[in-house]
């Protein structure tokens, strides 16, 4: 379906300060909002297939990609995870690639993305790391592998991989769950492990797919929960010089709840994991506090800054990291009737201050489905990119 793209006004969580734009900005209103995209979705009743649930946002050239359906249920749905190609100048949908040799009949998905040069990367649960060409006017690029798939380090399930990185204290026994996504400029890829707690490394790819290797392991990275499977750890990575920025979704409980932490870690000599921020729940109601679960990170080389998709808070924060202690610069949300952020997922940073959030709408569901965990319906209305503007 296709949507207007009206601005509006975006809102600030906080009293902050105003940003300082120019003439020449991409961003002629600065602390707006727009409708980017809308995911095409087929039908608006429930459906066992489709593009929903988007996940990773990542712009190659003149295209803004998104990855999914990223979330859990797709076993026997039918349909296989997808690229979904957006025009930046228009927001026109260009292509759906979907992802080719996934068992359709078990759980599959593609969950966040990263850009290096002409090359969209994403991590699959089934496949491993994938990678597609984007260059010229093709849209739908023969889909690579670089690397094999994620096993288990301390289990059996779905294979096994003979690593002794994990320390003792790491809950044991637990599948894979390759989630975020991080390339450097030398080509090395780093994949965190939201369930095992690891970051993994996967060297440059060269004529043929690598085999992961555990670059850090630690409970830490697990989330929170004393044994099985606990909730949700190491999710958004990003690569800022010699430095890894990990964020767990669910760290360690305050008076508040569950917190979102940030970690950095030195990709080179990974032997300390440095706690740099922590975002804490938001008290709405008595009784009533809104966890911030924070996902994908992004960071900005022009401002060293790191951009945060809090999904629980339905916000983006954006956190400096040059001075004596990393603080938080600015937040923004969106909260206009017609598409309101929605468990936002990921960012991707444009031109002049643009920047572009997949509305991942995990908690939402078309009508009529039948998943317990559904707290909306209409999703159609929310899964989709939705524009802001940070200065």
């Amino acid at each position: 379906m296709t949507r207007a793209r009206p601005v509006l006004v975006l809102a600030l969580l906080t009293a902050l300060p105003a940003f300082a734009g120019n003439e020449e900005d991409v961003c002629a209103d600065p602390g707006a909002s727009s409708v980017f995209a809308m995911m095409p979705v087929a039908a608006e009743t429930y459906q066992p297939t489709g593009p929903t649930y988007p996940e990773g946002v990542a712009i190659v050239g003149d295209r803004v990609i998104v990855s999914g359906p990223a979330n859990f249920g797709t076993a026997g749905n039918g349909s296989p995870s997808q690229l979904t190609v957006f025009d930046l100048d228009t927001g026109a949908l260009r292509a759906v690639v979907p992802v080719v040799g996934e068992d359709l009949s078990q759980e599959h998905a593609l969950s966040e993305l990263a850009t290096r040069g002409h090359y969209a990367y994403a991590p699959s649960t089934q496949l491993g790391v994938l990678r597609w060409k984007f260059n010229g006017h093709h849209d739908s690029p023969t889909q690579e592998s670089v690397s094999t798939p994620f096993c288990s380090v301390t289990g059996e399930y779905p294979c096994h991989d003979d690593s002794n990185a994990c320390p003792d204290d790491v809950r044991a026994g637990l599948p894979p769950l390759p989630n975020g996504i991080a390339v450097a400029s030398d080509g090395v890829v780093y994949v965190t492990d939201s369930l095992q707690g690891i970051v993994w490394r996967v060297d440059a790819h060269g004529g043929g797919p690598v085999e992961p290797e555990v670059l850090y392991c630690s409970a830490a990275l697990q989330g929170s929960g004393d044994s099985g499977l606990g909730l949700f750890g190491a999710n958004g990575i990003a690569v800022a010089g010699d430095d890894l920025y990990v964020v767990v979704t669910f760290g360690a409980f305050d008076a508040l709840g569950p917190t979102s932490t940030i970690y950095r870690l030195d990709r080179e000599d990974p032997l300390t994991l440095e706690l740099v921020y922590t975002y804490s729940g938001i008290a709405v109601a008595p009784g009533v506090v809104v966890p911030p679960i924070a996902d994908g990170l992004r960071y900005d080389a022009e401002t060293n800054h790191l951009l945060v998709v809090l999904g629980g808070q339905n916000a983006v924060s954006e956190l400096d990291l040059g001075g004596a202690a990393v603080t938080e610069v600015a937040r923004y949300t969106r909260t206009d009737a017609d598409t309101p952020f929605l468990n936002p997922s990921t960012i991707a940073l444009g031109e002049g201050g643009t920047a572009y959030v997949s509305n991942h709408a995990i908690t939402c569901c078309l009508d009529g489905d039948p998943n317990p965990a559904c707290g909306c319906y209409g999703a159609e209305d929310y899964f989709g990119v939705i524009e802001i503007c940070r200065e």
